[in-house]
């Protein structure tokens, strides 16, 4: 199960740093767009957590602002359900809280290709079925985090774009550090 989740970050490190690298051609243009706020419902999974816990699936939602067509701002929530897995006397959930940085790079197309950086919180938090009083947990936690990464932004109508998105998630103590995979639509609510 490892070097399946190895392969599987390996393989969108070389598909992020491709995109990334492309080089702008003339005339090129960001599907970014001054002026304009956004909202982004996503659905994710996280995988290549430390402390060798298992992937999960989780949910969240983004909501930016576009300063320039290369240069934005989002605040982000995420939610990971579990990642014990198959244990049912342990739930260990993951809640991340973040302000991120992003550059769009100008492509020609409709899909724009950015990198992203934040800082915010992670809260860890293990729930015990049952706790034996003899044995010891591991307690819930919340930290300061950052996170890394990039993705694809590909327009589908005027004011609806379809987005991928892979980032690092790392904590500062106890709260696993994780990788996190998701798909979501991105809605421009408002333009300038």
């Amino acid at each position: 199960m490892r070097s399946v989740r190895a392969r599987t970050g390996s393989f969108f490190m070389i598909v992020g740093v491709v995109l990334l690298c492309s080089a702008p051609r003339a005339g090129a243009q960001s599907v970014a767009q001054a002026g304009t706020w956004t909202a982004t419902p996503f659905l994710g999974v996280s995988f290549g957590t430390s402390n060798h816990l298992d992937n999960s699936l989780g949910i969240g939602v983004g909501v930016g602002y576009d300063l320039t067509s290369n240069l934005g701002f989002e605040g982000e929530i995420g939610h990971v359900f579990d990642v014990v897995g198959d244990n049912s006397r342990v739930d260990w959930s993951i809640t991340n809280v973040s302000a991120n940085v992003l550059y769009h790079f100008d492509v020609r197309g409709r899909a724009t290709p950015y990198a992203t950086f934040g800082l915010g919180w992670e809260h860890s938090g293990v729930d015990v079925e049952n706790p034996n009083p003899a044995a010891s947990y591991v307690a819930s936690s919340t930290e300061i985090a950052y996170n890394f990464g990039g993705g694809v932004k590909y327009r589908v109508a005027d004011r609806m774009l379809v987005r991928g998105d892979l980032r690092r998630f790392a904590a500062n103590d106890f709260a696993p550090d994780h990788w996190r995979v998701y798909g979501g639509l991105t809605y421009e609510i408002a333009r300038r």
